[in-house]
This record gives C-alpha cells, sequence and structure tokens, in this order.
C-alpha cells in the first residue's frame, strides 16, 4: 500500500456475524441500539444511607483494604487527632510530616505540640519547609535536585502525610483530593502513610457523587486542579506473575480519622 492510501479491513463482515451468533441474533445490527438512559440505573441514583450507614460502609470498606479508622467527636478533634498522628509517628519511628494547608487542618491546631513532641511539621504553602533543615542531595549540588523547591525537597523527606479529602465514597472507601493550591500531591503520594481527617457529612455513598461534586465546584475547565487523586486503600502494585507489593507507588498504610 504505497504512502497516504486508505487501509482496508478484512474480514469485517465475518467478525460480526460471529460477534452477533455469540450473542443469539441472526445477523449484526444495521444501526447502533439506542441509549435512552445515561448513568447509573434509577433504582442505584435513588438508593439512599444514613450518616451512621454511610460510616458504617466507608469503615467496613475501608478496614477490608487494611486501613485503619477513627471516629471521634468532632468537639474532640483538636486532641484526638493530634494523640492519634503522635502514636502513629512514634510507632513508625518518623520525626517529620507534612501536611495541606487547609482551614481544616489548620483549626485542629496540631503543629506546635508536635514540634514539642520532637516532631518535625512542613505545611504545603509558600515558606511551609522555610524552618526545615536538609541534608545533602542525592543528586549533588548541580543536579537534579537541586533545581526543586526548599517545600517539595522537604515534603520528599517526610514519612507521613496529613490531608482533608473533599469528600469519601462510602461503598468503595475512596478518599477524593482535588489537588490545587495548598492540598498539593506530594503530600499524599510521597509519604509512606497517610492519615486523612474529614467530617461524616463529607461522606457520600457512590462514585458518581464525588465527579458530582467535583464538577459543580469547578464548572470551569480552566478553573480545575491539576488532578483529581481517588485513594482507595493502601499503594497496591503487581507485576505480570501477580507479585503483589505495597507502597511502591503509593503510601503503603492509610489511616482515616472521621469527625461526627
Amino acid at each position: 500500500m504505497s504512502s497516504g492510501q486508505q487501509g482496508t479491513m478484512r474480514g469485517k463482515e465475518a467478525f460480526m456475524r460471529n460477534i452477533s451468533s455469540r450473542l443469539g441474533r441472526r445477523e449484526p445490527l444495521a444501526e447502533a441500539p439506542s441509549r435512552p438512559f445515561i448513568g447509573v440505573p434509577d433504582f442505584y441514583r435513588e438508593r439512599t444511607r444514613t450518616q451512621d450507614e454511610l460510616i458504617d460502609e466507608f469503615i467496613q470498606s475501608w478496614t477490608a483494604l487494611s486501613g485503619k479508622t477513627l471516629v471521634v467527636d468532632e468537639a474532640e478533634a483538636p486532641q484526638a487527632v493530634e494523640a492519634y498522628i503522635r502514636q502513629l509517628a512514634g510507632e513508625l519511628g518518623i520525626k517529620r510530616i507534612s501536611r495541606w494547608e487547609h482551614e481544616g487542618l489548620e483549626k485542629l491546631g496540631f503543629d506546635q505540640s508536635l514540634n514539642e513532641a520532637g516532631i518535625e511539621v512542613v505545611a504545603w504553602r509558600e515558606g511551609g519547609a522555610d524552618h526545615i533543615e536538609l541534608g545533602g542531595l542525592p543528586t549533588g549540588p548541580d543536579g537534579n535536585w537541586a533545581r526543586r523547591s526548599h517545600l517539595l525537597h522537604a515534603a520528599e523527606q517526610c514519612r507521613l502525610g496529613v490531608v482533608w479529602p473533599d469528600c469519601a465514597i462510602a461503598n468503595t472507601s475512596t478518599l477524593a483530593l482535588f489537588s490545587q493550591g495548598g492540598k498539593g500531591r506530594s503530600v499524599s503520594l510521597l509519604t509512606e502513610a497517610i492519615v486523612a481527617v474529614f467530617r461524616a457529612d463529607q461522606i457520600v455513598y457512590r462514585m458518581g457523587e464525588a465527579f458530582a461534586l467535583f464538577k459543580k465546584q469547578f464548572p470551569n475547565v480552566t478553573d480545575m486542579p491539576s488532578s483529581l487523586n481517588l485513594i482507595t486503600g493502601p499503594s497496591r502494585s503487581a507485576d505480570i506473575e501477580n507479585d503483589l507489593t505495597i507502597g511502591i507507588h503509593g503510601p503503603g498504610k492509610v489511616h482515616a480519622i472521621i469527625l461526627k
């Protein structure tokens, strides 16, 4: 076939007849079937859950994926979240954590108490790592690492990240993170463990509700975050022989603190 000449598909009719026969049809359809419904079926869309049911379903699915969960009263959240992070850091031998620059996390106010306990806190904002002293760069002063910001250098050396998801999805135990501004991907991607703190009223039932929330918050493409990250349990990676490894392409330990 000469350059620019349109190719032809051979055996298409026989191929389509074979598929049609396996579907129990005498002949292939002459026209595409109509699709009157878009999205989930009505019975599924109309299915509702109470807040307690959403919490229970999220915990059940999250636990099945080896995630850990703590449910606390919102009034006790500052003390409970700080104690949980401190205990987790102690168990894992962590001395530096990163967190989102988020209003909800700011109100919890655990930075100072963690610093006093010997745990450095890197906030994902301009100047959020200025107090951190870093060691030598792996690629030297002239390598690629030297061109990265001090904030990113500090975040890369944090082993625990704390985030406030935009919503959580009950039936898949998924965290939805809209990454922009002070909500950097590095906090939830580079660390070996994450702690997600969110209110119970942020739990939705279906994945489609999370996407609807995303579209509602960002109706214009130009205003959309750099990414929408969906985290369902620890990072799992498998090679062609199905050898499963935990924590290679993301955190291997996941924790959720639900404020009720």
